[in-house]
């Protein structure tokens, strides 16, 4: 990175280009259009971070997102299908179904999928807490929404398993969801194909 930057700017940057999908072109362009954009957009921008440090953080049920209470709107809504559970990789996932009005069930969030290489073990999945939700809440279908890629595959694998003893009937996102896809960049129209066309796992 040029030295002709000042070094804040430098730092910035750095930031920036960390975020998925930013390389340090794009990272820079941001930084040069909030500097020409003046104080009033970039203190806009920290007091949007400030907030969201200081109030959003994983609800304690499906570990999505909240900034209300400890629990997230999903979890406490009573009009939601109680008896069905979704098990996503990540936060945008969840979105993504969302989007398609077709699934009025809960979730469980993995943020993270089964990978001996990544040293990704059963035990940074939560699935002991999967578990306890499963006979807590009296579930009785678990949709399997994991990525058609092989760490997701795996998972999908290892979850159905797990859960064989457990009397639950175990679901897969079928048909519109492509072999190495990730289910957040799907369209809508995929995925309520993917949810009417879900079979046993």
């Amino acid at each position: 990175m040029s030295e002709a930057l000042p070094t804040s700017v430098r730092r910035l940057v750095k930031v920036f280009s960390k975020l998925p999908g930013v390389g340090t072109r794009t990272a820079m362009r941001f930084v040069i259009h909030l500097v020409r954009e003046g104080s009033a957009r970039m203190s806009e921008l920290a007091d949007a971070l400030s907030e969201v440090v200081a109030n959003v953080r994983l609800c304690d049920r499906c570990f999505g997102l909240t900034d209300t209470e400890d629990t997230c709107d999903i979890c406490v809504d009573p009009s939601r299908e109680g008896a069905t559970l979704c098990i996503v990789e990540g936060i945008g996932d969840l979105l993504a179904l969302e989007a398609t009005g077709q699934y009025r069930g809960r979730y469980f969030v993995l943020h993270r999928l089964l990978s001996p290489l990544k040293g990704v073990g059963p035990e940074e999945l939560r699935l002991g807490h999967l578990q306890k939700r499963i006979k807590d809440e009296g579930i009785v279908e678990v949709v399997l929404g994991t990525p058609l890629t092989a760490d997701g595959e795996t998972t999908a694998t290892f979850i159905s398993r797990i859960l064989a003893a457990d009397n639950v009937r175990v679901t897969r996102l079928a048909a519109g969801v492509p072999v190495g896809g990730a289910i957040e960049y799907l369209d809508r129209m995929t995925l309520t194909r993917a949810f009417q066309d879900r079979k046993d796992a």
